[in-house]
């Protein structure tokens, strides 16, 4: 593989890629990581202009 190139392919499905891709492997090039320890933040998009959306966490991932 030429790291020459501005994508990288990885051959395994997408719940494998998310996986490794948040405990912090090279998953969307050569020195792509950016793990973030703790738990992942989420948030309910908006169903109306004025809703405000509280965020919530999933569970702490152990690293």
């Amino acid at each position: 593989m030429s790291f020459d190139e501005t994508w990288a392919e990885h051959r395994i499905g997408f719940a494998e890629w998310l996986y490794r891709y948040l405990i912090g492997e090279d998953m969307t090039g050569p020195n792509s990581a950016a793990f973030c320890p703790g738990s992942v933040k989420l948030q309910h998009l908006p169903m109306t202009a004025g809703e405000r959306p509280e965020p919530w966490y999933g569970p702490d991932r152990g690293m």
